[in-house]
């Protein structure tokens, strides 16, 4: 280095000691100093029921308030298992058992538990994405049993994002690297071609970056059954008047909700079912159905091409069929519908199936399809399969200057199965199955067909918190949901003290600990905290 590198070096060294003697001093005398935290904090609007994003400090626990009922330990259980339960004597009345919470922040992993926020949930009976979800919806548990969501969490996240691809979802499941998934994790065979071995069992909620491609997860198989053997309703007709519908609900009824879900449509007076004018059988059937139902015989009109409408004229027809859905993208299955039993959803699939599925012929296999342009109503079929004992597999179809389509298919043993209750010929005899998906009364398995992770940051997640089991179905699959917050605020997850604020050695506080708050002599210097710049330290 020269004379005159020399000289620039130290002038530039000097120019910024001197610029910086005027300015407050960044490093604290810690333990004598401490930290005033500043910024967006983590906080819970109990009114909103929502989890506002921020820095997530120690936690306090309040021993009048806390009574024993464990919901943090077992909230956290599935995701680092950091809470536990200690017998500790406070002579409290709320808390008889005298059993308090302790967390060891050696594992404490500040619940980042997340989704992207367009990810569809099951609800009951359909599907919503996450960031349509409100407290108090019931969603669909690893049980196969619906729970109400308690709380709904909406943050910031930044660090890796998982994409899993499974097969028979239309699209991945995207969620962060805590996110823990029902899973069976499959071992390689002793064989020499390296086969996953078809293990089911244990089902573990595991973290994402210990999934392989391969392994199963889970989709719980609803178990609600509430069967009603009619259909009474009022409906609004003329001028300040109403007729009361009733319709006995017979499995010819379903068929005919089935036609009106594939190829119905309404206006204000009539409801059509738009055919191709070689279906015979199914326009007599809706003719029929129609007559025993409405008591009219609906027409047959020309419709473009070689189509025809069979239009029944009747409002009453018209009010009923509407809480199907208007459009063939709003078609949805309603509840009182989708909870029937079983012979009632056999013909409701037979008739949304002869409406707007086929069957499709492949050099080495032979399938039934069903095709619609309703993710909801996707979901929904394939649910009301796996109730049927049938597997049903969606693939999501997106063409140019067309509605997005979603196929549910049914291969295999299944698509045989499905045939012969149906007394439909498929002319399929294979001589052996191959089997990648699973059925118990539980699950449906599905294996892992891909799994990618990006990094990310300031990225919106979202999470709900659910009553009792804390399992949820994002994409119709079981995973865990957000720690839930305690009930009766006894243990927060405060933004005003982090863990150097406190004279401890170890990671594990005791409840005595936990309910200390820190010590605030000296001066303190506060932090603010700017997610767009990062963090931005003044005295």
């Amino acid at each position: 280095m020269g004379t005159l590198g020399y000289v620039k070096g130290v002038l530039v060294a000097t120019w910024s000691g001197l610029r910086h003697m005027m300015r407050p001093r960044m490093t604290l005398r810690y333990p004598e100093q401490k930290l005033d935290l500043e910024g967006p904090g983590y906080r819970y609007d109990a009114k909103q029921g929502v989890g506002l994003p921020g820095f997530k400090g120690r936690h306090l626990l309040y021993f009048e308030k806390c009574t024993g009922c464990q919901l943090c330990a077992i909230a956290c259980d599935g995701v680092a298992v950091a809470i536990d339960m200690q017998k500790v004597t406070k002579g409290r009345p709320q808390n008889r058992k005298d059993i308090w919470p302790a967390v060891d922040y050696g594992r404490c992993v500040f619940c980042g538990l997340c989704l992207d926020p367009d990810t569809p949930v099951i609800t009951n009976p359909g599907v919503k994405p996450l960031n349509a979800i409100s407290v108090g919806e019931m969603v669909l548990t690893h049980t196969g049993e619906y729970k109400p969501v308690t709380k709904i969490w909406d943050m910031q996240y930044t660090g890796p994002l998982y994409r899993i691809y499974v097969y028979g979802r239309p699209r991945p499941l995207v969620c962060t690297k805590d996110h823990r998934i029902l899973a069976a994790s499959r071992i390689l065979s002793n064989r020499k071609d390296g086969r996953l071995l078809r293990t089911l069992q244990p089902l573990l909620l595991t973290l994402p970056e210990a999934l392989k491609a391969g392994d199963y997860l889970v989709n719980p198989v609803v178990k609600k059954t509430e069967d009603i053997d009619r259909y009474e309703t009022d409906i609004p007709f003329g001028h300040k008047m109403t007729k009361h519908l009733v319709l006995e609900t017979t499995p010819d009824l379903f068929r005919l909700i089935g036609y009106y879900i594939a190829e119905g449509s309404c206006n204000a007076s009539a409801v059509y079912f738009s055919l191709h004018k070689k279906e015979t059988h199914i326009i007599e059937d809706i003719s029929l159905l129609s007559r025993e139902f409405f008591g009219k015989r609906p027409s047959v009109t020309k419709a473009t091409g070689d189509g025809v409408d069979v239009v029944l004229c009747s409002v009453l027809a018209v009010r009923f069929f509407s809480q199907f859905g208007r459009g063939a993208p709003n078609k949805k299955i309603t509840d009182w519908v989708f909870h029937s039993g079983k012979a009632k959803l056999l013909q409701l699939m037979k008739g949304i199936w002869l409406g707007d599925g086929c069957k499709v012929r492949q050099p080495r296999q032979k399938y039934l399809n069903f095709r619609t342009s309703s993710e909801v109503l996707a979901f929904q079929e394939q649910s009301i399969l796996a109730r049927l004992g049938i597997v049903g597999l969606i693939e999501q179809e997106d063409q140019e200057q067309r509605l997005r389509s979603y196929h549910v298919n049914v291969f295999g043993r299944w698509a045989i199965q499905l045939a012969k209750v149906w007394g439909v010929e498929l002319d399929y005899h294979p001589s052996k199955f191959v089997d990648k998906f699973y059925l118990t009364d539980d699950y449906v398995y599905l294996p892992i067909r891909k799994i990618e992770s990006i990094d990310v940051a300031d990225y919106r997640v979202m999470d709900v918190t659910v009553e009792g089991v804390h399992t949820f179905a994002p994409m119709g699959l079981a995973t865990s949901n957000c720690v839930d917050a305690c009930p009766f605020d006894a243990l927060d997850m405060t933004n005003e003290y982090e863990l150097s604020a406190y004279d401890k050695t170890a990671l594990k506080y005791t409840p005595d600990m936990l309910a200390v708050p820190p010590k605030l002599e000296g001066k303190k210097y506060k932090v603010k905290f700017d997610t767009e710049k990062g963090v931005v330290r003044y005295g």
